[in-house]
């Protein structure tokens, strides 16, 4: 009798048989919960609507949409009203399908604006003043923030103004100079301007400059300005020379204190003087602007190989700017293969190396490539060491 009431006990009361039973149970499904979780999780999930909106409607890719979808701006719009909104304002504005397919490409956030309260007043003001639908697309393409700007009309009005109302030179000026129409006008620009004009520059040299894409010649310091000019001063470069602009453009584009580190190395690694640094300087802007480790390369080769005084090589400054392996080491061996076997002796160096690859085949490689093949072959690019 004990026997059985012990069995009963096990097989239906037993506490232990009861979350044995349970756990037998859960290590059955486990499998199929597995099976369950995973294909939940390779299931991918939906893009936001924004996102697909973009694809949809602007043919964005599906990452560079998701990317743009998590912006603050974006991530709320849950529909189409307010971007439908947009596109239906930019083409009141006279906007076409593909220049506002190119300003959405360009600018996706525009989507998120408010229509009534920023985007027709703006736009409308740029439209009622005479600025073309192209200007606009420029504008929202390149300084994409100045549509959220109050005084964007004013500073636009003042360049249109500056160029003496030539809306291409004006489109140039916007498409190179993205911060441009961002610059306060009576607190930045025009003392710029005063000062370029102080040392001789025109309206038309200014914009000349900016239409070139050069930023820097409104967006460095006044400081920065002032060397660029005593710089120039101290070359020896007139103001009516044509060097003066791309010799200011040049100089301006990097500090004060890069300029004199530079001009230190050449002092002291090659012992140049201040007048070989200027006179480099005059025949070649550029080279102020090269990296120190081409300069080193060049100068090894040039000095090592090429026999050159380092001295020399300020009278000859476009040396240091071509490439090694694609112009000075295979030239100086096709010269040197010349002279080897006496074909043509007392060639420059540095005359062969400044003429265009066209000439120099002409003269120094077709008339001998039956007797030297292998100097065709070096000036055509072969892989020459160094």
């Amino acid at each position: 009798m004990s026997c059985f009431l012990a069995k009963r006990i096990l097989s239906s009361s037993s506490p232990f048989h009861h979350h044995h039973h349970h756990f037998r149970q859960l290590v059955l499904l486990t499998p199929l919960l597995r099976r369950s979780l995973s294909t939940q999780s390779q299931q991918p999930k939906e893009l936001p609507f924004i996102a697909q909106y973009l694809i949809s409607s602007f043919a964005f890719s599906p990452d560079r949409a998701l990317k743009y979808s998590s912006h603050r701006n974006l991530a709320a719009i849950k529909s189409s009203e307010r971007p439908d909104s947009v596109v239906a304002a930019l083409k009141d504005t006279g906007l076409s399908h593909d220049q506002i397919k190119a300003v959405v490409s360009f600018y996706p956030l525009i989507l998120g604006s408010n229509v009534e309260k920023t985007l027709k007043p703006k736009v409308r003001q740029l439209i009622d003043a005479g600025f073309s639908a192209e200007l606009l697309v420029h504008l929202i393409r390149y300084s994409p923030t100045s549509l959220l700007l109050n005084n964007t009309l004013s500073r636009l009005l003042f360049w249109r103004d500056f160029v003496g109302g030539n809306e291409v030179i004006l489109l140039n000026i916007v498409r190179r100079n993205g911060l441009l129409v961002t610059y306060d006008i009576d607190n930045h620009v025009v003392p710029r301007i005063n000062l370029f004009k102080e040392h001789g520059l025109s309206n038309r040299d200014i914009a000349e400059v900016l239409a070139k894409g050069h930023n820097s010649c409104m967006s460095r310091r006044l400081e920065t300005y002032k060397h660029a000019f005593d710089f120039i001063e101290e070359a020896g470069i007139p103001r009516d020379s044509g060097m003066f602009l791309s010799c200011f453009e040049m100089i301006c584009s990097y500090s004060k204190e890069t300029i004199e580190q530079k001009m230190e190395f050449f002092k002291m690694t090659y012992g140049w003087s201040q007048d070989d640094i200027y006179s480099a300087f005059k025949k070649s802007p550029a080279i102020l602007t090269k990296s120190l480790d081409k300069i080193k390369s060049n100068m090894n080769f040039l000095t090592r190989e090429a026999k050159l005084e380092p001295r020399s090589i300020a009278s000859r400054p476009r040396l240091l700017g071509y490439s090694l392996q694609k112009r000075l080491v295979p030239r100086h061996h096709v010269l040197r293969i010349l002279a080897t076997k006496g074909l043509k002796n007392s060639v420059a160096f540095t005359s062969a190396c400044n003429i265009t690859e066209k000439r120099f085949i002409e003269k120094y490689v077709e008339p001998y490539k039956k007797d030297v093949p292998e100097a065709y072959f070096a000036a055509c690019g072969a892989n020459i060491p160094v």
